[in-house]
């Protein structure tokens, strides 16, 4: 499953519109360098004569010199060589969302720190809308049916067979653990933290030391309580072969691989692109108070929690049938465990902002090479942009056609940067990425 460089797709989608600008502005700018000259055909003269114009539109000129001044610094920023590795040269405000965006800073006694990094860098082939077939089930039926492919999914018939036919060894796996005795029984260790909409990991310890991706040998399976509680506390462990905590049921599995056995970049593990696997940054585990929480590492010590600089790659895969996550057999959450909710439910609370971030204000996430579609806000209700993708972006007004930087542009952010929007006047105003053309938005005031 080839991952494209990043920095191959960034240069070829600005080299290309930065050759546009170019041509429609020769002579605008020193740093744009005119079209070829040729000599006219001799075979034919010229219908009409028309004089050269001499008329130089200056907002041609400012966005065109706006442009390359964008290329220039976005060919700055390091991604450090490797998806795995948070870029040294950010200076990020509290943002992301878990599950659904690249980068997720969260903000500590100490300042904004990161605490997740998602896989690959680029474009992401992402697969969390319930309308589209990207559950375990969903993914088998497709196999089966033979039907087309809807090309969010991004894969080829092979690709889709491949991918179910792991699908199948690794669920057949969690289900002879449906008893949580038998993932005691047979070396698995509970961390005693459950998480919503995700339940309790248990990790094998020989499974994780081998460094080795096989989908009929997951180094985690998932376990959440049997009556759909969000248990208070440690949940229980592993003693002796046998489970002393509340009663469990089987919801999913997950793998994690050391950098140190399979490296830096994204792995190559299940077929097609599907999945995008993530690490943990800066975290603190409480075993002991069955939640993790987001502190320094001192203040981690303290409360008797385990701390993390980082966490290997990682990954869930939800392919026990009665939880079936219609949000992506990979997503990082599950709805159909407690506390159950849908999709926009779970997207917003998961949500982070700063401290410092205004009441009433909306925050619009910049992910995956995309803007919300449609932003609405009151007269006077501040928007907040949050880049939390893989690389730089800019909200600029206008269109990739008709740029219009002199009404708003945010210049350069970095993943995360944040800009504000002026919203004191009402109308309906249409948003474009300098960097990135295909990327338009419409935000409503009043």
């Amino acid at each position: 499953m080839p991952k494209k460089s990043l920095l191959v797709i960034c240069v070829l989608i600005l080299c290309s519109f930065a050759a546009a600008c170019s041509t429609s502005t020769s002579g605008d700018s020193e740093n744009l360098a005119p079209p070829t000259t040729q000599a006219p055909p001799t075979t034919q003269a010229p219908a009409t004569t028309q004089a050269p114009t001499t008329t130089i539109n200056p907002d041609t000129v400012e966005n065109a010199q706006q442009l390359e001044e964008y290329i220039s610094q976005a060919a700055a920023f390091s991604q450090v060589e490797a998806a795995y590795l948070i870029p040294s040269d950010l200076n990020p405000k509290a943002g992301g969302a878990p599950g659904y965006t690249r980068y997720v800073f969260r903000e500590t006694s100490a300042g904004v720190v990161p605490t997740l990094v998602e896989g690959p860098i680029g474009t992401q082939t992402r697969c969390d809308d319930p309308a589209l077939p990207c559950s375990y089930l969903d993914l088998v039926e497709l196999r089966d049916s033979g039907g087309d492919i809807p090309t969010e999914l991004n894969m080829s018939r092979d690709d889709l067979a491949t991918l179910v036919g792991q699908l199948d060894t690794l669920s057949a796996f969690a289900l002879l653990h449906t008893d949580v005795n038998a993932a005691c029984s047979n070396g698995f260790v509970s961390d005693q933290i459950q998480t919503p909409n995700m339940g309790s990991h248990f990790y094998n310890p020989q499974h994780v030391s081998d460094g080795i991706f096989d989908p009929a040998k997951p180094e985690i399976l998932i376990y959440a309580p049997a009556d759909d509680s969000l248990h208070q506390g440690a949940l229980g462990r592993c003693r002796n072969g046998v489970w002393d905590g509340p009663p469990l049921k089987l919801t999913g599995t997950a793998f994690i691989l050391p950098p140190s056995a399979v490296g830096v970049e994204h792995p190559e593990a299940f077929a097609s692109d599907l999945d995008n696997w993530h690490s943990h940054f800066n975290i603190c585990r409480g075993k002991d108070t069955g939640t993790d929480t987001f502190v320094t590492k001192q203040e981690c010590i303290n409360s008797g929690g385990q701390w993390n600089d980082a966490i290997g790659w990682m990954l869930h895969a939800w392919v026990v049938p009665n939880h079936d996550s219609q949000l992506g057999v990979f997503s990082m959450w599950n709805p159909s465990i407690a506390p159950m909710g849908n999709k926009d439910t779970i997207a917003s609370d998961r949500l982070i902002q700063g401290s410092d971030f205004p009441d009433g204000a909306q925050q619009s996430l910049i992910t995956n090479f995309a803007f919300d579609p449609l932003i609405e806000v009151e007269v006077g209700q501040s928007v907040f942009f949050n880049n939390s993708d893989s690389v730089p972006h800019t909200v600029s007004a206008g269109t990739p056609d008709a740029p219009d930087l002199r009404s708003f542009d945010s210049g350069l952010l970095n993943p995360g940067d944040n800009y504000q929007l002026d919203t004191s006047e009402p109308g309906s105003f249409t948003f474009f990425c300098f960097l990135h053309p295909d990327m338009t938005a419409t935000v409503v005031v009043g």
